[in-house]
C-alpha cells in the first residue's frame, strides 16, 4: 500500500517581506507623531503668546448687524482680546447686549460697546463717528431731487453740477460717505466726512452748484 507524502513544511517569510508589509503602519505612526508634535508646538506658542500679551474675554459681533436689529445670542460671541486694545465700556457678558437695539451698523468681529445701542447713555453722535471723521448735516432743500430711500449706515456719493452747463461737466465731489442720521422721509442728512470733504461740499453749495445724492450699492 502506498502512503501519501507529507506536505512540504512552510517557510518563514524573510525579514524584507515582513518589513514591506509594515511600511503603511510605520507611515501612519509617523504621521500621527507629526500631528501630535505640531499640536504641542501650537499649544506651547499660544501659551507663550498669552503670557506675553495679557488678554481679556469680551463680547464681539459674530455677524454683521444692521441698525434697528434687536440682538440675540446668535449675533454675539466671546473672544479673547489683548488687554492693551480693549476700549472703555466694553461688554464682558453676552447678556449685557442681548435684547438691545443696534443704533449703528456693527461689523462682524467688532468689539461690542454700550454706545452702539439705542438709548445708551453714551450714544451721542460724537461717540459714533468713525476715526478721522466729523459730522456734517446736509439739508434736504440743498438737493436737486429727493434722496433715495435709505437708512443710517448706507453710503453715498455726492454729484454736483451747475445749471446751464453741459451735462458732462457734472462730477462726483464726495465719494463713499456714511449716513449717520436721517434717511427716508427726513429733510436732514448727517454724514461722516473728513474736513476736506466738508470743504468741497461747502464750496460747491456756495458757488451755485446743484447737489444730488447717489446711493451706493451695498458693499461698495
Amino acid at each position: 500500500m502506498s502512503t501519501q507524502a507529507p506536505p512540504a513544511p512552510g517557510t518563514t517569510p524573510g525579514w524584507s517581506a515582513g518589513f514591506k508589509r509594515r511600511i503603511p503602519f510605520y507611515i501612519l505612526i509617523a504621521l500621527l507623531f507629526s500631528l501630535l508634535a505640531g499640536a504641542l508646538v501650537f499649544i506651547y506658542l499660544e501659551d507663550a503668546r498669552s503670557r506675553m500679551l495679557p488678554s481679556r474675554k469680551v463680547v464681539i459681533a459674530s455677524v454683521d448687524i444692521s441698525p434697528g436689529t434687536v440682538l440675540t445670542a446668535e449675533h454675539l460671541t466671546l473672544q479673547n482680546v489683548p488687554e492693551g486694545i480693549v476700549p472703555d465700556r466694553v461688554f464682558q457678558d453676552t447678556g449685557q447686549a442681548i435684547g438691545r437695539t443696534a443704533a449703528i451698523p456693527i461689523l462682524a468681529k467688532q468689539v461690542i460697546l454700550d454706545s452702539f445701542f439705542v438709548g445708551a447713555a453714551t450714544s451721542g453722535l460724537s461717540t459714533r463717528l468713525p476715526d478721522g471723521r466729523w459730522g456734517m448735516v446736509l439739508p434736504g432743500d440743498w438737493l436737486a431731487s429727493p434722496a433715495p430711500e435709505s437708512l443710517p449706515g448706507d453710503r453715498f456719493d455726492l454729484l454736483v453740477y451747475q445749471p446751464g452747463r453741459p451735462a458732462d461737466e457734472a462730477g462726483v465731489v464726495v465719494s463713499n460717505v456714511q449716513l449717520l442720521e436721517g434717511g427716508t422721509g427726513s429733510n436732514l442728512f448727517t454724514f461722516a466726512v473728513t474736513i476736506e470733504e466738508a470743504k468741497s461740499i461747502l464750496y460747491a453749495r456756495s458757488n451755485g452748484f446743484t447737489l444730488m445724492l447717489l446711493l451706493r450699492p451695498d458693499g461698495t
